[in-house]
């Protein structure tokens, strides 16, 4: 069976079965490559643009084979009858030569502008609040990506580099290849992998960025180089803390630095061997010796709420606790049995007084 999962716009264009879906001439061609794009989501914009190219070359006309066997017709001996009577005719066959030399003139100058065209194609998977995803890619690398996060990658993945781009949270299940690296790039890092799992946790939105490695080996390097490599071993999570002053956080707030601060901790172990950090790779809330400002992060993408505190003591209230199969309501009630706290929930509005 033939492998299409790097084929170009041109490869497909070469292939004679997808010429004839194109032109829509053979009943089970069209039901194969239907089948096809419904089954490869992830290549529809390259069969797009080999559709398009396809329409470019036959000049929205009839297809070639159907010209030439005009042509011959038209050389027959029953035609040059005709031939001699219309003058013009040949003038016709003549226009059709042109435009077929013309669209094959065009097909080489598209070619070649596509190979010296510098922008990348990207492709991206992304999850709402309260949505993840798993995900294969074409190494045979896992992703499992949480709520409100995005994954891209550039076209040319699993060639000459493995370069994935994310914004939110994934865990990551690397295929090793050591020829070809696997690099993951967030707005406060970059972390440079072999054959390993870990966790990258980089929400634009929250004042800390981390990584957790499972297994495996892992270095990191701040955005712009600065602070160093940092090199990971097992069971070590590495902490970015952003240079972000909030309002309503401006005591608290760590002074301004040229760098990033960076901490590093072991993850947490809970006591039935759980790791906090990773908890919701499967669907679980593991909440540990937590403010109820850090949880709110948390709540607002896994129940795709928005939360709001009415009061600043409130924020500061310390939870531990585990949550599955709850629903907000039955998580904040849960929680109310430890800390003495008013909620009413308006829609997808959460308000938490005193």
């Amino acid at each position: 069976m033939v492998d299409r999962s790097e084929f170009n716009a041109e490869d497909f264009l070469v292939d004679s079965t997808f010429q004839q879906y194109c032109a829509g001439t053979d009943k089970l061609c069209i039901e194969y490559w239907e089948k096809y794009i419904n089954a490869h989501p992830e290549q529809a914009v390259v069969i797009a643009e080999a559709q398009k190219l396809y329409v470019i070359l036959s000049g929205n006309k009839r297809q070639l084979n159907h010209q030439v066997n005009d042509f011959k017709n038209q050389l027959s001996p029953k035609e040059i009858k005709v031939l001699k009577r219309n003058p013009f005719l040949w003038l016709k066959i003549a226009a059709a030569i042109v435009v077929v030399i013309g669209s094959f003139l065009l097909y080489l100058s598209y070619i070649n502008f596509k190979k010296n065209e510098p922008v990348q194609e990207v492709f991206t998977w992304a999850t709402k609040s309260g949505e993840r995803k798993k995900i294969r890619l074409q190494d045979g690398t896992s992703v499992l990506l949480n709520a409100k996060s995005s994954l891209s990658i550039i076209k040319g993945f699993n060639k000459k580099t493995r370069e994935v781009n994310l914004i939110g949270e994934a865990f990551f299940d690397v295929v090793h290849c050591k020829d070809v690296p696997f690099k993951v790039h967030t707005n406060d890092f970059n972390i440079d992998v072999l054959g390993t799992a870990f966790n990258v946790k980089a929400y634009p939105d929250e004042i800390t960025s981390e990584a957790t490695l499972i297994r495996g080996l892992i270095t990191m390097e701040a955005v712009g180089g600065k602070g160093g490599i940092i090199t990971l071993k097992p069971s070590q999570k590495v902490t970015f803390y952003k240079n972000i002053n909030e309002p309503k956080k401006s005591k608290l707030a760590k002074p301004s630095l040229s760098r990033p601060e960076i901490a590093i901790n072991h993850y947490t172990l809970i006591k039935d061997s759980t790791i906090v950090e990773t908890a919701w790779t499967k669907n679980r809330i593991e909440i540990y010796d937590q403010d109820f400002d850090e949880i709110k992060d948390i709540f607002e993408k896994w129940y795709n709420v928005e939360i709001k505190f009415t009061n600043t003591a409130v924020e500061k209230y310390r939870f531990t606790a585990t949550f599955s199969k709850e629903t907000i309501e039955q998580a904040l009630s849960a929680l109310q049995n430890v800390e003495d706290f008013k909620y009413e929930i308006k829609g997808n509005q959460v308000i938490i007084s005193k």
